[in-house]
């Protein structure tokens, strides 16, 4: 696979505001050409990105917001103003706000979930769908159901639900959190000192960490305990599962949080689908493997330009 290091000189990334849906939504963008739209998880914001901003700002331009609720966008108050609808309804809102040609769309962790939706609900206005260790929601729904792994593995959703854990990290603004979760790939150079000093920075944002644990709590996900039945009746029968755009899964096999249950029951809904493996890659493959996930996103974006 062809090396894609960075350019020589980065391309210039400018944040922007711009009025989406209600909000006002940061957004960071760069480069020249075809619009394709990078969607964040938790807990991050647009920097997420910068590594394959920094790639592919040759090719494309790029528009990474920061989310509802995440960062420099704003924060609606009630837990009801973070349900799915409204997510979805931003995503699609900053895309036609771009110009009437639909866009190449990439997502992950939650990022990739309202993805997913959009290639399901409203297709029209996505030319592609690349999805880096994300879950289409219906499929992880059903794998939290019935595959023990993957269960045991989303018992998480409902502490990150908790008012305990909301005190917990407000207690510090996440700073504790951030030794936990980011000391390794700070230390390794995966995170620069400047991508982690923002992401603080964001954290210690009043309201920021009650904005995102919110998107948990307004979430359908049921997670049973481990030892549960399957329920007999399920909130995604009957729904429409088929992903409706040409869709590339590039997946960090070393992901402790969405299982390959999820990427394998994919196959039986996805209208076209490319799968790639990264195995030294983990939950966050463009942070991990920057090169290989820039030349797959590029190489599988420009077949439908």
């Amino acid at each position: 696979m062809p090396n894609t290091a960075q350019f020589d000189t980065a391309p210039t990334i400018r944040e922007v505001v711009r009025p989406v849906n209600g909000l006002s939504m940061n957004v960071a963008t760069c480069g020249n050409g075809p619009a394709m739209v990078l969607l964040h998880g938790f807990p991050d914001h647009w920097r997420v990105w910068r590594p394959l901003m920094e790639r592919l700002g040759d090719t494309f331009t790029l528009f990474a917001p920061d989310q509802r609720g995440y960062n420099l966008t704003s924060r609606p108050p009630a837990v009801s103003d973070y349900r799915p609808e409204h997510l979805i309804a931003d995503a699609a809102a900053l895309i036609s706000s771009l110009g009437e040609d639909p866009v190449c769309l990439v997502g992950h962790d939650w990022g990739a979930v309202i993805a997913f939706w959009l290639a399901i609900e409203r297709p029209h206005l996505l030319k592609s769908l690349t999805i880096l260790n994300g879950a289409h929601p219906y499929l992880l729904q059903d794998a939290i159901w019935d595959d023990p792994g993957q269960r045991a593995a989303s018992q998480y959703v409902d502490m990150l639900r908790s008012q305990e854990f909301e005190n917990e990290v407000n207690a510090d603004a996440g700073e504790r959190l951030a030794r936990d979760w980011f000391s390794v790939d700070l230390a390794s150079g995966r995170i620069t000192r400047e991508d982690f000093e923002a992401g603080l920075e964001a954290w210690r944002s009043p309201g920021a960490w009650t904005a995102m644990l919110n998107w948990y709590r307004a979430a359908p996900f049921v997670i049973p305990k481990p030892a549960a039945p399957p329920p007999a009746t399920r909130w995604t029968d009957g729904l429409d599962y088929k992903v409706k755009v040409p869709t590339q899964v590039i997946w960090g096999e070393k992901d402790p949080i969405f299982g390959s249950v999820v990427v394998a029951a994919l196959k039986q809904h996805a209208a076209e689908l490319d799968v790639h493996h990264l195995p030294g890659a983990g939950h966050v493959p463009q942070r991990d493997d920057p090169d290989t996930c820039a030349f797959l996103i590029r190489d599988f974006a420009k077949r439908f330009l």
